[in-house]
């Protein structure tokens, strides 16, 4: 193969990959907020720290990404839009490169290596969920680096010293997310062969050694910081329940949901088509004896890339966020699989012609039908994006630090759901409802409501408060008197769908400013209702967003489902 095939073969799907990427423009997830506003702290010398000055409590679950982040602030390069597309687009870059070599060698042809870059590059959750500023370009990157390791084992024969690098890598992904431990396995299941039980089992030694070792340090560092084996995300959102294997294993309703779900994310409504005829192949090549370890091996990454997304709770956010890792092993297995089987079944003396005339007509057919199904899917993403952090940035950050000019406060504080494009630009102290950088929150919103009151009035006592939609209902402050006593409103609204969700009680959305705040500053308080009444009248005007500052964190998520 010609260095210059290899170069159009990754530059080609990467320019596509760039095209879809415009069409979202700046937008950047607000969550990728808090992980900005964590690195620039530890750059800053602060430690890891949602606002300087605050003990250190873990509110991200993207430890490595923050720590990618953090020497950018150092070099004063970090820009909250630039950086992290750049960053994207190298990553990206690099797992196509790495992910087209491994093909390579697994399907032993050109069209079969180039095409899953191709679907990629179309994909609308994988492009968005790239560019969207979160940890996923570097998820999918690591994945692609081990599958390109386990590969060369297979074409060099393997060494002591690739098991130390995939025992780094196993380490790193589970540093990159707390679910990325469950890729532990695929490097033994793919090398571990029995035959030469001896060197073989070194190997594995050497693997485990080193995964051990950096997880470890990791967990001693994470206690040493933070006081708990656990980041605080796990008590604010939750994570797998302990029967989440099992219900995969006995294939119970509501894990086959999410599986053909799964299979939504690609195929939209043929899903069902689509995954009975990857099984119906797969039997087929393994009947014949014709399923090869090639086969296997995207096979494994494929499912093994499945799992977060099957095992961690639904999460609220549009386009399968934690599903990113599987749809790179998703194509190259479906890829490597129609070319295992149309050879197998075509090449033969007799048709000669079949199986080039049979690739050109199934590329053609498998572009057309991902265009038809993406094309819709990103042009409604694009015109209404998941929470867009500029936005919270303009309406939670910028606004209230206008709000505590305009009554002269020096110092101050905000509850509020939402939190990255707030910790970016705050002056105020902010107090976060979900729980993600509170442990106090985090700890007692969803299982001691009492104590959640007990602190937020107390102890807390912030100056504004801003609750909507979803996070109305579960903070529930107007239950305790104390919301009543010691707030008045700036805005407030009954949301209909939260009064129904609270069983008819007059739950109130909006804007609060501490009443003993508001004291002596009435042409301050006028100024800012005023304000706010323009706003939201301009809001009902224009209706409101499908996703954006106002839903986002704030929505309500379906039953069961993740913030």
């Amino acid at each position: 193969m010609s260095r210059s095939w290899s170069r159009w073969a990754v530059l080609l799907p990467l320019l596509l990959f760039v095209v879809h990427a415009l069409l979202f423009d700046g937008w950047i997830i607000d969550d990728a907020g808090i992980s900005f506003a964590y690195a620039r702290n530890l750059a800053a010398g602060h430690g890891l720290v949602s606002q300087p000055g605050l003990p250190p409590v873990e509110g991200f679950s993207n430890f490595l990404w923050v720590m990618v982040c953090a020497p950018l602030f150092l070099l004063r390069l970090f820009h909250p839009v630039i950086t992290p597309k750049l960053l994207s687009l190298a990553l990206t870059a690099a797992s196509f490169v790495l992910l087209h070599r491994s093909l390579r060698f697994l399907t032993g042809g050109r069209l079969a290596a180039i095409l899953p870059l191709v679907l990629l590059a179309l994909c609308t959750p994988f492009v968005i969920w790239s560019v969207s500023g979160l940890e996923n370009p570097l998820y999918v990157f690591l994945l692609c680096l081990l599958l390109r390791l386990v590969v060369r084992e297979r074409e060099q024969g393997p060494s002591a010293g690739m098991a130390w690098v995939a025992g780094a890598i196993a380490a790193a992904l589970a540093m990159t997310r707390p679910d990325g431990i469950v890729f532990a396995p695929l490097y033994p299941l793919l090398t571990f062969t029995p035959r030469s039980w001896k060197p073989a089992a070194g190997r594995l030694l050497r693997y485990v050694a080193m995964l051990a070792v950096l997880l470890a340090a990791f967990l001693a560092f994470r206690w040493h910081t933070f006081g708990d084996l656990y980041p605080n995300t796990y008590y604010a959102k939750g994570g797998p329940s302990h029967g989440v294997v099992l219900d995969l294993l006995t294939l119970q309703p509501r894990m086959m949901t999410k599986v053909f779900r799964l299979g939504e994310s690609v195929a939209a409504g043929g899903n069902v088509l689509v995954l009975a005829l990857l099984l119906a192949a797969t039997a087929f090549l393994i009947g014949r004896r014709r399923f090869r370890w090639e086969l296997g091996a995207l096979l494994a990454f494929a499912v093994f890339g499945a799992l977060p997304y099957l095992f961690l709770p639904n999460d609220w956010m549009a386009e399968y966020r934690f599903a990113t890792p599987f749809f790179p092993f998703f194509y190259g297995y479906g890829i490597a699989l129609a070319a295992a089987l149309g050879r197998e079944l075509l090449d033969q003396p007799d048709r000669r012609r079949l199986p080039s005339i049979a690739g050109t007509a199934g590329t053609a057919l498998v572009i057309g039908l991902s265009l038809l199904t993406f094309a819709g899917r990103s042009l409604l993403f694009a015109a209404s994006p998941t929470v867009p952090f500029s936005d919270v940035v303009r309406l939670f950050g910028l606004r209230y630090n206008h709000f505590a000019d305009l009554l002269g406060l020096e110092r101050g504080s905000i509850l509020l759901p939402d939190l990255g494009g707030t910790l970016w630009v705050s002056r105020l102290r902010v107090y976060d409802l979900v729980g993600l950088t509170d442990r106090t929150i985090a700890r007692t919103l969803e299982h001691n409501p009492q104590k959640f009151y007990d602190y937020i009035f107390d102890q807390a006592k912030p100056t504004f408060i801003h609750v909507h939609q979803y996070w109305t209902y579960k903070g529930g402050l107007d239950y305790d008197p104390r919301f009543a006593r010691d707030y008045l409103p700036l805005y407030e609204e009954v949301e209909p769908v939260v009064q129904q969700r609270a069983g008819g009680y007059p739950l109130r959305s909006g804007d609060f400013l501490r009443r003993d705040v508001a004291a002596g500053r009435d042409e301050g308080v006028k100024l800012i209702q005023a304000e706010l009444a323009e706003y939201y009248r301009l809001k009902a005007i224009r209706g409101r967003p499908q996703q954006g500052p106002d839903t986002g964190r704030g929505e309500e998520p379906p039953a069961g489902e993740t913030r």
